[in-house]
């Protein structure tokens, strides 16, 4: 009993220690697992404190936010209430301004300061300026004291296209006395006008048939375009009208009792002809020593265009395109370098041109006036522009100069030094500032004119030049397409091109026309004075 007693203790006490040895197992293992949850408490933890910080930061952050939005919520009802004020105060100040200018318009209101036309106003209708001395105020306009005048320009009787004699006597006198005695013989120059009229020609030409190859052939009927109904002198007379002088084609066609749609095939077929000129008077302009350039804006078929002029004492070449850009001077002068002196303004588009450029000294002046106008009060602009503007009009008159070359470029560059000494000042000003930047930074442009007394200071001569494309637009609104605005350069080109050397630009057109007629491969450049253009040799047999 004892034995199995013992065994079964023994048993009980195996049985025990193995449960402690698991006890003691478990124990072990949730130490372990609780110190790593311990060590991922204490992450969370600090990631949760870290998590609170930015989130209080974050809180912090919203209330300046806010803060902030409610004072630009407030400021943009500020701001708000700012601009309907403004806009009432503006609509104030036009009622106001119409008002003055209507009170101004009625009372006709001048200041005395002001010319008839704003800053081009001519010299001769100048106001006197106040510190002008009595010698020039007292200065009247018209012809020197003395001078007789070219008076009337009568005509001999050999001269005289028509001698009429009238032997008629005078009504009885108003005393009722006496009778008429007849005395001296009197003359009286008298210049009649003998409207145009049309003279239609009725040609019958022989038919012509080659018995080798049965060709049937008619000689060119002399003076017009082949199958044309109108000659040669018309279409000139047409096209001068309507081209030269400025009347519009539909004046001329009312006039002359033609189809305006008839018109323009004449001209457009008249300006095929004369394609082969305009080229060689681009040609020529290449190689010319001055040309003057400006241009001005243009319509074609509603939309913008611009017209073009490259002109001088010689040639006259119009360009009508719908670019104002550079590619239309690169055109006419291409892209190598070359020897010309062209007069601009100071537009950008002649920029690409490798050539010697001169700025316009006009544009320059009026700008100074534009200045002194925007700031009547400155003092420095004042000094600036008294100090500037004598040397710029210097600069101008030395144009065509009768000194000597070499007096002349002394003379010239001293007027230089003196522009430069004055655009090298110090100024304040940034109005002084951009105008002295125009001599510093392209002396280049400034000063061509130094060289020669043949080259200007002012492009005087294109801004006149223009002024006919000016006009043309404000009466006929453009062109109404690319052949249209083709045919005016052409025409343009070729008319005014013949009065500016000398010629009948009428009669002129009418012998090219003859000429090309005839042949159209004849060459017509030397009818402007241009030499003829040289003929292939031809190979010996």
């Amino acid at each position: 009993m004892i034995k199995h007693w013992s065994k079964y203790l023994h048993e009980q006490i195996a049985e025990l220690e193995r449960c402690k040895a698991l006890f003691a197992a478990a124990v072990r293992s949730a130490e372990q697992q609780s110190g790593t949850y311990l060590t991922r408490w204490r992450e969370e933890e600090r990631r949760r404190q870290l998590l609170d910080a930015e989130l209080h930061e974050a809180r912090l952050a919203l209330i300046k936010a806010q803060t902030e939005n409610r004072r630009l919520q407030n400021l943009t009802a500020e701001h708000a209430a700012l601009l309907d004020e403004l806009e009432i105060v503006r609509g104030e100040l036009k009622s106001e301004q119409r008002k003055t200018r209507k009170l101004e318009k009625e009372l006709n209101r001048r200041t005395g300061k002001e010319g008839y036309f704003g800053l081009a106003t001519p010299s001769a209708l100048k106001i006197n300026k106040p510190g002008a001395t009595a010698e020039n105020k007292a200065k009247q306009g018209g012809a020197v004291i003395g001078h007789k005048g070219h008076g009337r320009q009568d005509f001999t009787a050999a001269e005289a296209n028509e001698v009429i004699e009238i032997k008629e006597t005078p009504p009885p006198c108003a005393c009722g006395h006496g009778t008429w005695l007849p005395g001296a013989i009197r003359e009286h120059c008298v210049i009649e006008l003998i409207p145009a009229r049309k003279h239609k020609k009725f040609y019958q030409k022989l038919e012509c048939t080659c018995t080798g190859c049965g060709k049937v052939e008619t000689i060119r009927t002399p003076e017009v375009t082949p199958g044309g109904l109108y000659g040669n002198a018309m279409a000139a007379h047409l096209l001068t009208e309507h081209y030269l002088y400025g009347l519009t084609a539909g004046n001329v066609c009312r006039r002359e009792g033609i189809n305006e749609g008839t018109f323009f095939q004449i001209a457009a077929r008249c300006a095929d002809l004369m394609k082969p000129l305009f080229e060689r008077i681009m040609q020529e302009l290449r190689t010319c020593l001055i040309v003057h350039a400006d241009e001005t804006g243009w319509r074609n078929n509603g939309g913008r265009a611009y017209g073009w002029l490259f002109a001088n004492a010689d040639f006259a070449a119009f360009l009508f395109r719908n670019t104002r850009g550079s590619k239309v001077p690169l055109e006419v002068f291409g892209k190598e370098p070359l020897n010309i002196n062209l007069i601009t303004d100071r537009y950008r588009g002649y920029d690409p041109l490798k050539l010697n450029r001169q700025y316009c000294y006009v544009h320059l002046l009026r700008d100074l006036k534009t200045l002194e106008k925007e700031f009547p009060g400155d003092p420095e602009v004042a000094a600036f522009s008294a100090e500037l503007k004598p040397l710029l009009k210097k600069a101008i008159a030395m144009y065509k100069s009768k000194m000597e070359l070499a007096d002349y470029v002394i003379a010239a560059t001293a007027i230089k030094d003196n522009i430069m000494t004055v655009c090298n000042k110090e100024a304040n000003h940034p109005g002084i500032q951009q105008f002295q930047n125009i001599f510093r930074r392209h002396p280049e442009r400034m000063f061509q004119w130094v060289k020669s007394p043949d080259i200007p200071a002012e492009n005087n001569f294109a801004e006149r030049g223009v002024r006919p494309s000016v006009i043309a637009r404000k009466i006929s609104f453009g062109s109404q397409s690319e052949r249209g605005m083709l045919t005016r350069e052409l025409m343009m080109t070729f008319l005014y091109t013949a009065r500016i050397r000398g010629l009948d630009p009428k009669a002129t057109l009418e012998k090219a026309l003859n000429m090309l007629c005839s042949d159209p491969a004849a060459d017509i450049a030397p009818l402007l004075g241009l030499k003829a253009k040289e003929q292939p040799a031809k190979c010996a047999a």
